[in-house]
């Protein structure tokens, strides 16, 4: 994933001789001068870019045992405006579930209407009786009330004894009333508690139901996130899809701002060591590589961590801080090359291919053709940096 660079290029001084005959010239396509110039050592390293503020668009709570799958996602890389729908989870569940509650709840308002009707005419044949047995009191009374002088004995026991009977059919009735009032609350008050929870149930299932679409709230670009490595995706991380079971507090998507990005480095764990805060770094695009941006190594973290569950590779996720950022070509994810700057000096360098090993030591060949043994004190894919040798010494490639 990483190589290691002792120069990027800009220390190989070339220069052939100008020699005007053939035997010059062709001696000149084969040989170098080696000259002074600043060389580079430097870390060529993959990446990506990512936001450096973004909105994490996560799953909502789920009224229910999980997982919930994922019907739909905006496109990625998608531009969106406030209230476009971001990702729909599946609702078919509470759908079904609200469906039936509103069944409960028509049955509750029917059952709550017919035992008010009930109740209603029940109160209202006992205080229909009522008044009966109001009127018979009355009745009762009047006789009860003649001077017992005035009647036989046995009239005026007769009215007596009719007078408290009729007294205690209206207190039976009277209590029968109160009773049957007490018992038509508590059942009507029943009935509409049911009926309450279950309009309750269903605003709180309409409530799910709109919250698993969730929309956006700004405007923004699309973007998805890893999905968790498990056994259900062979523990491979991969961007959520179309599809995947979720849990609630999952992150789905973000939108990140464009308008500030970084640079995600992946340095493997034996180059990890040579970094440090502040190195200057040069960052090209794959998709547009003739864009060079410049950028400053803001962090390394403490611990390198596995690439993948899969594989044993260990990485350094290094943040470059851009110098500047252009949201005309730069989209969050978007894969780069870094060449981190080590550090650079002045000294003698030569391209690769005009120095040769053998047994463990480093010879380059002059132009007559001698051997001369060199000390190459770094070197990259393409220059040497070397010692023993005098500034511009002619030597053959």
């Amino acid at each position: 994933m990483c190589a290691l660079l002792a120069g990027s290029g800009l220390g190989v001084g070339v220069w052939f001789s100008r020699g005007r005959d053939a035997t010059a010239d062709e001696r000149a396509s084969r040989s170098v001068r080696v000259q002074k110039e600043r060389f580079v050592r430097s870390l060529l390293v993959s990446g990506e870019l990512a936001a450096v503020r973004a909105v994490r668009i996560t799953a909502p709570p789920f009224r229910g045992r999980g997982p919930f799958g994922i019907k739909g996602l905006a496109p990625e890389g998608s531009h969106v405006e406030p209230g476009d729908l971001l990702c729909q989870i599946d609702n078919s569940s509470l759908v079904s579930t609200l469906l039936t509650e509103d069944l409960n709840l028509e049955k509750a308002e029917n059952d709550l209407v017919k035992k008010e009707a009930e109740l209603e005419v029940q109160i209202k044949d006992l205080e229909i009786q009522l008044g009966q047995n109001k009127l018979e009191l009355d009745k009762a009374k009047l006789k009860a009330d003649i001077e017992k002088s005035l009647l036989s004995l046995r009239d005026w026991q007769d009215y007596q004894f009719a007078f408290q009977k009729a007294k205690k059919e209206y207190e039976k009735t009277t209590k029968s009333l109160e009773l049957a009032n007490k018992a038509a609350r508590e059942e009507v008050a029943l009935l509409r508690l049911k009926r309450e929870q279950t309009a309750g149930r269903i605003a709180q299932l309409k409530a799910d139901i709109e919250a698993l679409e969730i929309r956006a709230d700004r405007p923004g670009t699309v973007l998805y996130e890893i999905f968790p490595p498990s056994r259900w995706n062979g523990e491979v991380p991969r961007k959520m899809q179309v599809g995947d079971q979720i849990f609630w507090g999952w992150t789905i998507l973000s939108l990140p701002d464009l308008r500030e990005m970084e640079v995600r480095a992946f340095v493997s764990e034996v180059d990890g060591g040579a970094l440090r805060p502040g190195l200057r770094s040069r960052i090209v695009a794959d998709s547009y590589p003739g864009a060079e941006f410049g950028g400053t190594l803001d962090h390394i973290p403490e611990l390198a961590e596995r690439l993948g569950k899969a594989t044993n590779v260990r990485v350094f996720t290094a943040t470059i801080k851009l110098d500047r950022t252009d949201p005309k070509i730069m989209r969050p994810g978007m894969s780069v090359r870094a060449e981190i700057i080590l550090d650079e000096e002045e000294g003698l360098v030569l391209p690769r291919r005009a120095v040769f090993e053998e047994n463990g030591k480093f010879y380059v060949r002059s132009a007559q053709g001698v051997k001369t043994e060199v000390q190459v004190r770094a070197r990259n894919s393409v220059s040497c940096l070397v010692e023993g040798l005098a500034e511009g010494t002619e030597v053959k490639i």
